[in-house]
């Protein structure tokens, strides 16, 4: 059997998770699950958002309001909506 040696190339990778398809593929992943949360509570309340932090995107499905906050407490409406 060879030895296989693999070298990480630390900025390309940084390029990519810059990248704007990094960041639409982030985003378009919050939103589903915010969209999921919503239907699992019979809601419209769970919202996504992203930010940049650091060298890379972070996605964000959350909400403030409290009768969503009691469906993900008793339901887990957004916990469920988690793939």
């Amino acid at each position: 059997m060879a030895d296989v040696r693999i070298e990480f190339n630390s900025e390309g990778f940084r390029q990519i998770l810059n990248s704007d398809g990094c960041e639409e593929l982030v985003r378009s992943t919050a939103e589903g699950i915010a969209e999921r949360a919503n239907a699992n509570s019979g809601l419209d309340s769970f919202r996504a958002s992203t930010v940049k932090a650091g060298t890379r995107w972070i996605g964000f499905a959350s909400t403030s309001d409290k009768a969503s906050v009691i469906a993900e407490s008793e339901d887990k409406a957004l916990t469920g909506a988690i793939l």
